[in-house]
């Protein structure tokens, strides 16, 4: 959907609306607008309405009423609109790179990935071929004897879903996110994140263009100190009955006991602080250039960056001269928030007594720290198991595979981690003992494949993503039982 002029700021920039039942809310003078900002320029690139905790209500509503026709519709119905959606989005391609670079700072080779999300749109479409219900063979009576009714288990939309998406990850995580809960049959509203409403926006337009019929996805975003109110306001309302949310595990215990307090269910995918256990059979080389890329990816603003990088003590010296050639070398990019929180967790780290491998307290331009690697971390140490969000790993000596994975384990998160090793049976008998929702071996720890469940443990959220695991997590399973005609029931047997 287009931009909207802007009467209410002299500086003539556009405004991103709010998108309820398939048209721009109407605004006035008074809307309450908020800048979104360009971290690489300083400056405001265009301008965002604001949602009021009525206006959300507004969009609650909407789909509340558009699903009641959704969803009746098969599944091949919704397959069909999904496919086409997603060519739509791979002819907005450029114009999304664009907006995504523009408004969150990523580097272009971050915002091309991105794009890769259709992959993950057309295996959510072809899963709805997988959504099945079951039979029972017949009624079983308490006391064991059968029963000649039967019994059915269905799977229907658990209905309105509120989408909160990251600014991180931008393109994929959303499109996931508002794939699987349309192909589950769910109506939805989306709060954009306030850092990129217009790349939000041109998703949703993707789907719009492809057919979906209004009022089915919603679309609004609010600044950021009114979203606990309004995010609120739509978690009480009576027709939302799931919330899913990507995003930091802080914000997400806060979504948890919203949540929690109005009886609603959340698929949360939250922070990590991924190990990558190096094994004494690594190909050593090859390991370091995948830590390093997975530290350095997108400048490290991915829940599933390397975070820690965990080495056998006999290979240590080697494998370290290894990965500080490779940091070294790793260009990046960054925002200027996360920049400066970054800097402030290896300023604690090296003032508890943390070494700098590679980079420290170096900017490369005024959004870009210097690719950082650390070690002597103590425990006290923010970074210990506190994600930095920067381009930077901690490195750790252990003393034999046990000491490896009991340090890998050794954290409040279990998203992603991963291991290194030339044999794959040495390496995935560490890998069966790591405390995490995936690992990877000899690869980087931030990857994912679209037909694969994802999903994270302990302190990384619960609930499952991805094709039809994904699907799933938008449906309830409801028993239908048809007793025979006129039949005893066992109370009247007995």
């Amino acid at each position: 959907m287009p931009f909207i002029e802007n009467p209410q700021k002299p500086d003539g920039l556009p405004v991103v609306p709010l998108w309820i039942n398939g048209a721009i809310h109407p605004t006035s003078g008074k809307d309450d607008l908020f800048p979104v900002v360009s971290s690489i320029q300083n400056k405001p690139i265009h301008y965002a309405v604001s949602a009021t905790s009525e206006t959300a209500v507004l969009a609650v509503e909407s789909a509340a009423a558009s699903l009641i026709s959704w969803r009746k519709t098969t599944p091949s119905h919704r397959r069909a609109l999904l496919l086409k959606a997603a060519s739509v989005l791979e002819s907005k391609k450029e114009e999304v790179m664009r907006t995504q670079m523009a408004e969150t700072s990523c580097p272009e080779g971050f915002a091309r990935f991105n794009m890769g999300s259709t992959a993950w749109m057309r295996e959510i479409a072809a899963a709805t071929s997988q959504l099945k219900g079951t039979v029972a063979q017949n009624l079983g009576e308490a006391n064991g004897e059968e029963g000649e009714g039967l019994s059915l288990v269905v799977r229907e939309p658990i209905g309105v879903v509120l989408i909160i998406p990251p600014w991180n990850g931008a393109v994929i995580l959303p499109v996931r996110a508002i794939s699987m809960a349309l192909a589950a049959g769910c109506s939805i509203v989306v709060k954009a994140s306030e850092l990129c409403p217009r790349t939000h926006h041109l998703l949703l337009e993707a789907f719009e263009e492809a057919g979906i019929p209004p009022g089915v996805i919603n679309m609004i975003q609010v600044k950021r100190e009114d979203a606990a109110a309004v995010t609120e306001a739509i978690v009480a309302h009576k027709a939302v009955r799931k919330v899913d949310f990507i995003g930091s595990a802080a914000i997400g215990s806060k979504i948890g006991q919203l949540c929690a307090k109005y009886l609603k269910p959340v698929l949360m995918e939250l922070g990590g602080k991924g190990p990558a256990v190096v094994l004494e059979d690594a190909d050593l080389e090859n390991a370091a250039r995948l830590c390093a890329m997975g530290a350095i990816m997108d400048h490290g603003q991915l829940c599933f960056s390397t975070e820690r990088i965990i080495v056998h003590r006999g290979i240590y010296d080697a494998f370290v001269k290894h990965l500080t050639t490779a940091f070294s070398a790793m260009p990046t990019a960054g925002d200027a928030v996360t920049r400066q929180s970054a800097k402030a967790s290896f300023t604690y780290a090296q003032d508890k007594g943390a070494t700098f491998l590679a980079g420290g307290l170096q900017y490369l331009s005024e959004t870009s720290l210097k690719p950082t690697l650390v070690t002597n971390v103590s425990r006290d140490a923010r970074i210990f198991d506190e994600e930095t969000f920067g381009p930077s790993a901690s490195v750790y000596m252990a003393e034999d595979d046990d000491d490896a994975v009991e340090k890998a384990n050794d954290s409040a998160y279990g998203l992603n981690a991963g291991v290194h090793s030339q044999s794959w049976e040495h390496a995935f008998a560490i890998a069966k003992r790591l405390e995490y929702g995936q690992v990877h071996i000899n690869n980087v720890t931030c990857t994912d494949a679209p037909g694969v469940a994802i999903q994270g443990v302990k302190g990384s959220g619960w609930g499952s993503s991805n094709s039809i695991w994904g699907i799933e997590e938008f449906t309830v399973q409801k028993s239908i039982y048809f007793h025979p005609t006129g039949g005893l029931g066992m109370f009247e047997k007995h």
